[in-house]
């Protein structure tokens, strides 16, 4: 049996109830000692919270067909998506739920106490309250039911918030009491017969009360009772891990949380397996980007898409779990080789619990045999010759500043932005600094001073890590700050050497797909080892990608986001 070494101080903080109060003996606080435990240390939470977890699965599909023709044949180029947002089997029908909350002594120690309340208010958010009803159970030595079932929403986000902070002085965590409490209420009068009861259970260590009985067996006999049973582990030591594992009705039902900062996604991805939130995607943008091998048989797309430049893009509203969207156009080659027919192809979409992701289509080949026909495509070229004003904008400049930089990368990086800076008219345009390494950091907030901007660039925070989503996600929270211009253009210029680290690429295209909805967003990789087909999905356009940048290539960024080229160049 593994105990959990509090520290012995009184709490000064008022209890709801006397099952609330501190029950220490000196003889047990001696025990707890030498049996040790887990430091607070384990389960320090980040800065900067990560991205979701996403509730939907996703599969995304692309084929052309014939894959080897002539020149002078078409291809019909088919796209499909389909979505699964997954439950409990019991999908539109009621739903009784209780959380049961770990609120032992340890939730304080460590400081994970509000971001525990804080993810179970976003799991409260994402639920249907025509079908669902909630109670709140909190639990340490004993249980205490602090919200009986009930689908008001504000009253059930009242009584999360209301429930008293975790002990200072406490010995026991007994998880077979919160499990009992539960059940309790969901055998009680305020359970509905036609609902599905659902036991959903957060603790951040091992069930240690030695007198209070095993969570296995009551468990099982929740189990037994029609209850299904997911757990949320925060951090807990092997031995806690064990014990949710073995609890959770089923193995995906297990939601583990390493730190404070991953409890939201948690809490997230429970929702989802109740699949408690919409059930479906919404607001997709598919956009399909054309190379200049290929062009595009006009009116082919079914349904039909807008088509500008080289750019196929479609809309759709929603798409409900369980069903698929299909599209499909033609192609004509204008070149003999063996290529894919499309530079980049990807769709954007808010999941089921309304946060943006993204997934990129497979990228299918075909081959085009030389006949002896000479076909010739023509490209436009960005003209030079004119000057005029360009059209004001509100741009963030996020800068990567992690140690991943080097110091000729990262004196390259400072010289790019005072380069574009220089090109701003300021005013009517404002400019942003948004520095990041495994964290990001607010620099400047929007400005027209120059001469600040500049200065700024040369006190960028550097530190380990390199976290692109983070990145993104505060542009889009300076772009959405006080400062803003609402006639102005809203711009995100990402400068980095691509190395995301921790999460993979997932997590950054999602953020992009966000960015993207609130901004223009361009990206500039640095390096000679940057990965730039990551960084091309990222920007979501072949043409909003630069590597290495020259000063033509800063000034054609300014000219398409500022619709001109400045004076003088």
């Amino acid at each position: 049996m593994i105990l959990r070494h509090r520290p012995l101080v009184i709490s000064p903080t008022p209890h709801r109830s006397g099952r609330f109060l501190a029950r220490a003996l000196p003889a047990i606080a001696m025990l707890a000692i030498a049996l040790g435990g887990r430091s607070a240390a384990a389960v320090a939470a980040p800065a900067a919270p990560q991205l979701p977890a996403e509730v939907c699965r996703v599969t995304v599909d692309k084929t052309a067909r014939p894959t080897n023709i002539e020149l002078g044949q078409q291809v019909e180029v088919m796209l499909s998506i389909a979505a699964d947002c997954p439950g409990t089997g019991q999908t539109g029908g009621p739903v009784d739920v209780v959380l049961a909350i770990d609120r032992s002594s340890s939730q304080k120690d460590n400081g994970t106490w509000q971001p525990t309340l804080d993810a179970a208010t976003v799991f409260l958010d994402l639920l249907d309250y025509s079908r669902t009803q909630v109670a709140i159970v909190a639990f340490e030595s004993q249980a205490e039911l602090v919200q009986p079932l009930s689908g008001d929403a504000l009253q059930l986000k009242a009584a999360l918030g209301a429930i008293p902070d975790p002990p200072s002085l406490g010995l026991w965590t007994s998880i077979t009491a919160g499990i009992d409490e539960a059940q309790a209420e969901l055998r009680g009068p305020r359970h509905r017969a036609d609902a599905k009861p659902i036991l959903l259970l957060l603790s951040d260590g091992d069930h240690n009360a030695l007198l209070g009985g095993s969570p296995l067996a009551a468990a099982s006999q929740a189990k037994l009772a029609g209850t299904t049973i997911l757990t949320i582990g925060l951090a807990p030591n092997s031995r806690g891990t064990n014990t949710l594992k073995a609890i959770a009705s089923k193995p995906e039902y297990y939601f583990p949380a390493p730190t404070a900062a991953d409890l939201a996604a948690a809490w997230r991805d429970a929702a989802g397996a109740l699949a408690a939130g919409a059930g479906k995607l919404s607001e997709l943008e598919i956009t399909d980007i054309l190379p200049p091998e290929v062009r595009y048989v006009d009116g082919s797309a079914v349904p039909p898409a807008a088509f500008a430049g080289d750019t196929l893009t479609w809309t759709v509203a929603e798409l409900a779990s369980g069903s698929r969207w299909e599209a499909r156009y033609r192609l004509l080659p204008l070149v003999a080789g063996r290529y894919v027919p499309n530079k980049l192809a990807y769709v954007d979409y808010k999941d089921a619990d309304g946060n943006f992701a993204n997934r990129l289509f497979p990228e299918p080949l075909i081959t085009v045999r030389n006949t002896g026909e000479k076909i010739k495509a023509y490209l436009p070229i960005l003209q030079r010759g004119y000057c005029k004003p360009g059209d004001p904008f509100d741009v963030v400049l996020a800068l990567d500043s992690s140690t991943s930089m080097d110091a000729a990368k990262f004196a390259a990086m400072q010289a790019a932005a005072r380069e574009f800076l220089g090109y701003l008219d300021l005013p009517p345009s404002q400019a942003a600094l948004v520095a990041f390494h495994g964290q990001a950091q607010r620099v400047r907030d929007l400005t027209a001073d120059r001469a600040a901007l500049l200065g700024a660039l040369g006190t960028l925070p550097r530190g380990e890590g390199t976290r692109i989503d983070r990145a993104l996600e505060a542009s889009v929270a300076v772009l959405g700050a006080a400062g803003r211009l609402p006639a102005n253009k809203a711009v995100i210029v990402l400068i980095t050497d691509g190395k995301q680290e921790e999460t993979g690429e997932q997590p950054v295209l999602n953020a992009a797909a966000a960015a993207r909805r609130a901004a223009e967003l361009y990206v500039i990789g640095l390096g000679a080892d940057v990965d730039q087909r990551f960084l091309t999905r990222v920007a979501g356009n072949p043409a909003r990608y630069f590597q290495a940048p020259a000063s033509a290539d800063l000034l054609r960024i300014y000219a398409q986001i500022a619709g001109a080229l400045p004076c003088g160049q």
